[in-house]
């Protein structure tokens, strides 16, 4: 069943995996040329303290590396479940239907079980394993450019879905709704238009999802002096008056333009802010929380995957009359 899973399969696999290389080399060529602006260009020594003022030419020359490449990877969360679930998932029981090849493959030595569990069983790890793979390479990409002066935030929506166990979660269950929808729709092209029009949803559906899978932590500054919170996903950010009603900046702007003035980038306006009762909220998930996160997303993902892909593989089993 292995030889077989291999021969009927082998495109897509070799597919995968050249465009994993490609994607690989394209990414070890912009990390290298990153390190090497990073090594002709040291960030100054007060970078952390005064990120702005002191790194701003170190730091436009590590975002133009970075975004070199970016935009074309941010568009993998959303483009590569979609080609496994509709070029990997929808066809392997679609395709077997379609063309009543199952009323032969089906009747031999080898038991509809059997031949279920070598090839979904197969191909999903070794969908898993191209995910996981996905991951390792954009994290070590992203790890040549996150350091104190140019730390990169994991939790932002164009990495999270990109490291860690994200892409294995997403290819997996993309790939076991393919299966699904070819089992029970029975035709491919159908099977492959659903998985494809599901994973877009499913996309976008959770885009913002992950400030809602913990209970949001809650920072408050009163002084103008800052503090050394570097909140990895801010939730909602806004401010109190002196009686802790929630006001906006425009709100603030109106009732401190008498006492304060109306410039807001003036060193001494944010002083007057604060004097005058106000104070700035922050609702924030702390970087501690992404591997937390990561298996949350992957249980939203997989339960209902493979609980539809139970009802799929239940009916494959059953012998039609």
């Amino acid at each position: 069943m292995l030889w077989l899973t291999w021969r009927q399969h082998r495109m897509q696999v070799l597919v995968t995996v050249a465009l994993l290389a490609v994607l690989g080399a394209l990414l070890l060529v912009n990390g290298l040329g990153a390190a090497g602006f990073d090594a002709r260009n040291p960030p100054p020594a007060d970078c952390a303290s005064d990120f702005r003022a002191a790194c701003a030419g170190y730091t436009a020359g590590m975002m133009e590396w970075m975004w070199a490449v970016g935009e074309l990877v941010g568009w993998l969360p959303l483009l590569a479940p979609a080609m496994i679930g509709a070029f990997w998932g929808a066809p392997l029981l679609a395709r077997e239907f379609e063309h009543g090849t199952d009323q032969l493959t089906w009747t031999q030595s080898v038991t509809r079980r059997r031949w279920l569990i070598a090839k979904v069983g197969g191909l999903g790890a070794a969908v898993t394993l191209g995910g996981l793979a996905l991951g390792g390479i954009v994290d070590a990409w992203l790890a040549v450019f996150d350091s104190s002066a140019f730390p990169v935030n994991f939790f932002n929506t164009n990495w999270f879905r990109l490291v860690g166990i994200g892409p294995a979660a997403w290819w997996l269950s993309a790939f076991v709704l393919g299966v699904a929808a070819g089992a029970l729709i029975r035709r491919t092209l159908p099977a492959m238009a659903v998985t494809l029009a599901v994973c877009a949803l499913a996309f976008f559906g959770l885009l913002s999802a992950p400030r809602f899978y913990a209970t949001p932590e809650r920072f408050v500054q009163s002084t103008a002096a800052g503090s050394d919170l570097v909140p990895a996903m801010v939730v909602e950010s806004y401010w109190t008056d002196r009686n802790g009603m929630k006001r906006t900046s425009d709100d603030r702007q109106l009732a401190l333009a008498v006492p304060c003035g109306i410039d807001e980038t003036a060193k001494t306006y944010a002083t007057c802010s604060f004097d005058h009762g106000y104070r700035q909220v922050q609702l924030f998930h702390p970087e501690s929380r992404f591997w937390r996160f990561q298996w949350t997303e992957a249980g939203i993902l997989l339960l209902p995957a493979f609980a539809l892909g139970g009802v799929a593989v239940r009916r494959t089993l059953r012998p039609r009359i």
